[in-house]
């Protein structure tokens, strides 16, 4: 059971104390008593090793980006901001700002491994040794592997769109996208894939593709104007795909109708940190073309087309909220 909150805060606000530069004898032994003195106290701090040993495997973790440059006093005052602060907030959500840092790790060690990678924000478009299109779109990572059989693009992370090409090699070689969940055949075609948790999501514009799900089983022709799910057992129905779903490619984001917190989960994609959005918010609906080249004034826009205020933290932790609630 998550502990109470108001004991979630206490044991964010002795993590930092403990942390500071200034804690001595007397903050450890009033911490050894704050936490023997109830269980819930001690299922709190056990929240919060939690939380800090995910925020300290985070390469370049935002805490120490935002010190640098700041004087011993000041960044020791400021570095217990930070730290409550992220702790309360993913304390509060029961972790779940513990698995954004988890996620960020796993791109991370996934750009390490891979041969081409973009960053985040960044989206960038290549031509293959076959004459086929990729674009790669924000923190992405993968690699190309073309032999005299097969051509072959690993998606580690992130999301591509592939525009394919006729091979002029005899003879005619396959080419395939590979996940962790499975194997896409481009048939003459043009699709997005995108790695998501438990499955690859598959969006097909263009053309067929063939879905082979990675555990075996039988697979599925994707024609165009569909997407579906494909995990590493099976591949979901296909479902009507959104055509401005592939807007990433020109630097755009392209709502129609889309709700509040579908439209900032996407933006996240687009920024470092957290971007959440209020539950008072979250069902409000968007129309238009917003430019990724600028996500904050994205965020402004939101602020003067609808009842909303943007909340920052600090600049890696925004969360969009009613307008009323900041009056």
């Amino acid at each position: 059971m998550m502990p109470d909150y108001a004991i979630l805060q206490e044991a964010a606000e002795w993590f930092a104390v403990l942390r500071g530069e200034d804690a001595g004898q007397a903050e450890r032994q009033a911490w050894a008593r704050w936490h023997a003195s109830s269980p819930a106290h001690q299922a709190a701090w056990r929240r919060v090793e939690a939380v800090s040993a995910e925020f300290r495997v985070l390469p370049g973790e935002p805490a120490r980006m935002a010190l640098d440059d700041a004087g011993p006093r000041a960044r020791e005052a400021q570095r217990r901001r930070l730290v409550k602060g992220l702790l309360t907030l993913c304390l509060a959500t029961g972790l779940g700002g513990a698995g954004l840092l988890r996620r960020d790790t796993r791109a991370w060690i996934a750009g390490v491994r891979a041969g081409q990678q973009t960053r985040v924000g960044e989206i960038r478009r290549t031509a293959l040794p076959d004459g086929s299109q990729l674009w790669l779109n924000t923190a992405s990572a993968l690699d190309i592997d073309y032999t005299a059989s097969l051509r072959r693009i690993a998606l580690h992370g992130g999301e591509i769109l592939l525009d394919s090409a006729r091979d002029d090699h005899l003879p005619a070689r396959p080419l395939v996208v590979d996940t962790v969940h499975g194997r896409l055949r481009a048939l003459g075609t043009r699709f997005t894939v995108r790695p998501d948790g438990d499955a690859t999501l598959l969006a097909v514009y263009e053309g067929r593709v063939e879905a082979a799900p990675r555990d075996g089983g039988a697979t599925r022709i994707v024609p165009a104007g569909l997407r579906l799910r494909l995990s590493a057992d099976g591949a979901g129905q296909p479902f009507a795909l959104d055509p401005n779903a592939a807007a990433w490619t020109e630097h755009r984001l392209v709502p129609d109708q889309m709700r509040l917190d579908d439209f900032l989960a996407q933006l996240s994609r687009y920024r470092r940190g957290h971007l959440g959005c209020a539950p008072e918010v979250a069902h409000l609906r968007l129309v238009g073309s917003y430019p990724l080249a600028d996500t904050d004034r994205i965020l402004a826009a939101l602020e003067a087309t609808l009842p909303v205020k943007v909340r920052r933290l600090h600049d890696w932790w925004v969360t969009v909220e009613p307008l009323a609630q900041n009056k």
